[in-house]
């Protein structure tokens, strides 16, 4: 019965009443007698249930599954209470134990076995099941007790021949249906191996463990082990609460963030909310700065990353506006279900248009693109060699991948090649070849921590030298970089899809809106698109966001007049094209000269103090303590004068710039020095970047006193 009833629940997801039926009838055959007759009426009455039940509410599945759980639930009970009664109808010569009442009378034995001795924790089924069972009790209590014992003497006769039979039905299928066998085999044997054969450990780490005598940690623990405590130090012995100079904490994870509330960006300044606590835990109140002073409701803003100034633009402000009228807020679904519109479309063919690509993916947002990226290439066995400053974002995805995992020092061509040598002569060692193994460089085109630009040029030879495929997050450098906005990649004069694989990079930042971008060939948008975690369970893009990037594409190309629905007078006063990327350059340009003059009053006063950190065509400029101020220093007590300098030039300077020794170290793999972040923007004039190096002299001249 078991070989009956199992089918049933399987067969019921995908035929019909009739086709079970015809299934049952097929058991039949094997001459159940009574059982199998009783078993056909069961049907019957449960066929007509079902067919009436499925008209009302269309749960015929659900039936269907009812039937072979209690179906088995009665054969379970069969067993159980037949006992010695059982063993006597297969063993005719032995006599019953005990008197005729042992063997329990058939109305006894019935009830027993379908209603009354049912387990306490069984969920009572529905009413149609229940009155089901109840004709079927009805008609066991009309068969004698001879006609049980032969029909449980040829159900025990048929279980034994069970192995026999199902045998003949495997060469009689293997004959008829060949093709279904070898399915089911290759799947059977696939099951097999991945189950019992897959080796779980790394085979390169365990490669290297048995070189160096089993137990031994491998090299690449022993170094991971080494960096590690050379940057962290030893776990402190003493309180970890402790706090150092003037009250600040060791910790500069204690409060991240100035506190400030920003209400609006305008131009080039930023609105401050009144309810705004500038005061950070981190810098305990000192005397150099007057709490009575009353907090600026603007200032300069030095600190948001709108190089383009995009977000604080009337026609992108306009075009949002507009958007928002036609599609309303939000998309209502992930992009492969409901969510796709055709603002999304649109923004991927310009996109890919813009960066010469042969396809594009959005993503809704700019984190997740990146992370999604790297996990949806790089798999558990692959290596990933890594830049060990790339941002949290790469890293993450890093991390999802499950890829092994390789850092080189930042911006080190020289160690970048030593690991890739490495690398060469392990395989030669394994007798690997490179083709055996999906292998990328990972980097950012403009560092994010570090303001550093990435030699390009060298990495991709390096790349092509060792056969292995770029992955570039270029999501600081777009729409800043290259003569047309390209990126890193236009700077150099190298090309995506040919000289970088995959480039993702994010739309928050230049773009002015939210969301996130990967650009390359058909294959590599078209893998993401079922492999991309932040593109198939993240909902999508609202419209308008979209067609915000979309205006922004058009101007950073110098074709506003592509918006049709914006006011010429609107065009014409607008900054596009090439005035637009030069004068991103200008202003990076005067921000580094005015602060290396060695002739600007206020610019000496951060000499042998502060050094720049970032490369001269970055438009985030660092400065850290120099060498002299930074010895014998905590990292603590760098951030706390970062902080400090930061906190007077907002309220004395009226001047916004980001103290950065609060990172979040969690997914960092090298972290950055405590510094302050400057950033350059097209809405910042001549005078307001003298005032902010006129801020910035004055707060370490007072800071430093």
């Amino acid at each position: 019965m078991y070989y009956t009833i199992f089918p049933l629940t399987v067969l019921s997801k995908f035929c019909s009443v009739y086709t079970i039926r015809n299934f049952f009838t097929i058991a039949c055959r094997f001459h159940i007698c009574t059982l199998a007759n009783n078993i056909d009426i069961f049907l019957t009455g449960f066929s007509i249930s079902c067919l009436r039940q499925e008209k009302m509410t269309g749960k015929f599945t659900q039936n269907v599954y009812s039937l072979g759980y209690f179906s088995g639930k009665t054969l379970h009970h069969f067993i159980k209470y037949a006992g010695s009664f059982a063993t006597s109808i297969l063993s005719p010569e032995l006599t019953l134990s005990g008197p005729p009442s042992n063997i329990t009378s058939k109305s006894n034995l019935i009830s027993r076995l379908l209603l009354k001795n049912k387990p306490q924790s069984i969920q009572p089924p529905p009413t149609a099941i229940e009155s089901i069972f109840d004709s079927l009790s009805t008609t066991f209590h009309n068969t004698d007790v001879e006609t049980i014992k032969k029909t449980l003497a040829k159900f025990f006769t048929i279980l034994c021949s069970l192995p026999s039979a199902y045998k003949t039905w495997w060469l009689n299928l293997l004959k008829s249906d060949p093709l279904h066998v070898l399915v089911e085999t290759t799947l059977i044997v696939m099951c097999i191996v991945l189950v019992v054969w897959q080796r779980r450990a790394d085979w390169k780490l365990r490669y290297e463990r048995k070189k160096m005598g089993g137990g031994k940690l491998a090299e690449k623990e022993i170094e991971e082990l080494l960096k590690e405590w050379k940057e962290c130090g030893r776990k402190p012995l003493g309180d970890p609460s402790s706090t150092t100079i003037g009250g600040a904490s060791n910790d500069p994870e204690t409060d991240v963030g100035s506190g400030i509330i920003v209400d609006k960006i305008e131009g080039g300044r930023l609105f401050i909310h009144p309810e705004s606590k500038p005061y950070s835990d981190r810098v305990p109140n000192d005397d150099a700065i007057d709490e009575s002073k009353e907090f600026p409701s603007s200032v300069l803003n030095f600190a948001t990353l709108d190089y383009l100034g995009n977000s604080s633009s009337p026609l992108i402000r306009q075009t949002a506006l507009d958007a928002l009228k036609k599609y309303g807020c939000g998309s209502c679904g992930p992009r492969g279900f409901y969510g796709t519109i055709d603002a999304h479309l649109e923004i991927e063919d310009i996109m890919s248009s813009f960066l010469q690509t042969e396809g594009a993916i959005l993503y809704s947002d700019g984190a997740s693109a990146v992370t999604s990226t790297v996990a949806a290439f790089a798999k558990r066995g692959d290596l990933l060699i890594v830049d060990e400053g790339v941002n949290e974002a790469l890293l993450v995805g890093v991390s999802l991948s499950r890829a092994n995992v390789r850092y080189f020092r930042h911006n080190d061509v020289k160690d970048l090649r030593r690991i890739l040598e490495k690398v060469r002569a392990n395989d030669k060692a394994l007798k690997r070849k490179p083709t055996d193994q999906r292998r990328f460089l990972v980097v950012e085109g403009l560092y994010r921590n570090w303001g550093t630009l990435a030699p390009l040029n060298e990495i991709v030879a390096l790349k092509e030298e060792f056969h292995y495929r770029l992955i570039l997050d270029d999501s600081q450098a777009m729409g800043t970089l290259g003569e047309n906005g390209r990126g890193t990649l236009e700077h150099f004069g190298l090309s995506p899809m040919v000289h970088a694989e995959i480039v993702t990079f994010s739309l928050e930042n230049a773009f002015g809106s939210v969301g996130g971008m990967t650009v390359g060939s058909e294959e590599v948008v078209d893998h993401q698109r079922l492999s991309g975690a932040g593109y198939c369970f993240s909902a999508s893009s609202p419209p308008f966001l979209s067609k915000v990037c979309v205006a922004s594409v058009r101007r950073i190309q110098g074709k506003l007049n592509h918006l049709t629905n914006q006011a010429s007078e609107e065009i014409e006063e607008e900054l596009s094209g090439q005035l637009l990327l030069k004068r991103l350059t200008q202003n990076t340009t005067k921000i580094y000269s005015k602060l290396t003059d060695s002739t600007h009053p206020h610019a000496l006063k951060l000499r042998n103090l502060l050094v720049i950190t970032s490369h001269p065509l970055s438009p985030l400029i660092y400065l850290r303590l120099s060498d002299e101020e930074s010895a014998g220093r905590t990292r603590g007590e760098q951030t706390f004068i970062m902080d400090k300098i930061a906190r007077h030039c907002l309220l004395k300077g009226g001047v916004a710039v980001v103290s950065t020794g609060g990172h979040v170290k969690k997914y960092l793999q090298l972290f950055p020095e405590p510094c302050l972040r400057i950033v350059a923007n097209v809405n910042q004039e001549e005078e307001e970047i003298e005032a902010l190096v006129k801020a910035l002299g004055d707060a370490v001249n007072s800071v430093f006193q």
